[in-house]
């Protein structure tokens, strides 16, 4: 990006020193150069300061990864990969037939409970029976409502549904395997309907000049040779690299910790629809501040510079 602008300089040394007939002297000389470096240095230090840009963005989604909540075989499954959903619909099946059972079971000793509880309340109306074997039927008979409520809730739990719109993607699960109610051991991977983040990661020296509501301008290497309108919706207000948890550890203060770019939420105006472009794309961001408006049209043109340099710049096969 640096070429053009030394380019350009050096064109205009040319034409005063060839056209207008400034004479070449060490001193001119000496005075073009040492000219040139302010002027140029100048403009990139300012352009970064007040304009500044980063190539380090990406467009970020939220997922969840699908855990059964019971240990089951599967023995369907009901959704293709990257095909929209609703909420509820199903995701997958497994086999039912044991916690079938298990409520059947619990069913019966429920139903014989009742009747026993039931029996004792009338002898014990009768004074023919005790109230402690009331109190025992009743205590007996909310126990097994609880575990009924369990088995209808596991049996419930062999069907998954979706928990929001959206889709399932890279969709491994086959009928057959081994569902297990286990974080780290999800079966499938959701993403959620909802609007994907573009988030920048800017260095912290420009901060100041990074503000919500001030005017971008993204590239994305998918999508060479254009840029796109946006603008800075949100500056996150905590860095990871300062994060403490509870800990019997004391803050250590090291000369090794990095500096931590600061995360910043662009909203992209400009209409995506009619491009390819899949979600955790990379990109590059460039915010314009509003002092020194004048750097603000080096800063868009050497943005679109590095457009174009994407059409070029990949690694052949």
């Amino acid at each position: 990006m640096d070429i053009l602008i030394e380019l350009t300089y050096a064109a205009i040394v040319f034409f005063a020193f060839k056209v207008l007939k400034i004479p070449v002297t060490k001193w001119t000389v000496t005075t073009a150069v040492v000219g040139g470096i302010f002027v140029v240095g100048g403009i990139f230090l300012c352009m970064a300061f007040y304009h500044p840009y980063t190539p380090e963005a990406r467009i970020y989604f939220q997922t969840t990864p699908i855990v059964s909540q019971v240990r089951g075989k599967t023995i369907a499954v009901h959704v293709k990969p990257n095909t929209p959903i609703k909420a509820g619909d199903k995701l997958f099946s497994i086999d039912p037939t044991p916690f079938k059972a298990r409520v059947d079971e619990v069913n019966a000793q429920l139903g014989f409970a009742k009747r026993r509880l039931a029996e004792s309340k009338e002898l014990a109306k009768h004074a023919a029976g005790s109230q402690y074997d009331v109190e025992q039927y009743q205590q007996e008979v909310g126990k097994l409502q609880s575990e009924l409520n369990k088995a209808l809730f596991d049996l419930n739990s062999t069907t998954v549904v979706a928990p929001t719109d959206g889709w399932v993607t890279q969709l491994r699960l086959r009928p057959g395997m081994m569902a297990v109610p286990l974080p780290l051991r999800p079966v499938m991977t959701f993403v959620h309907s909802e609007s994907p983040m573009l988030v920048a990661a800017f260095k912290q020296n420009p901060l100041q000049n990074i503000k919500p509501g001030f005017k971008a301008e993204v590239i994305f290497p998918a999508i060479p040779g254009r840029a796109f309108k946006g603008e800075v919706t949100k500056i996150q207000e905590a860095l990871a690299e300062g994060q403490l948890q509870p800990s019997g550890d004391l803050l250590s203060v090291s000369t090794h910790i990095p500096e931590g770019r600061v995360p910043v939420f662009i909203n992209v105006t400009d209409n995506l629809s009619a491009y390819n472009l899949p979600l955790g794309s990379s990109a590059a961001v460039s915010v314009y501040s509003e002092s020194m408006e004048p750097l603000a049209l080096i800063r868009q043109i050497l943005l679109r510079m590095v457009s174009w340099r994407n059409i070029i710049c990949f690694e052949a096969l």
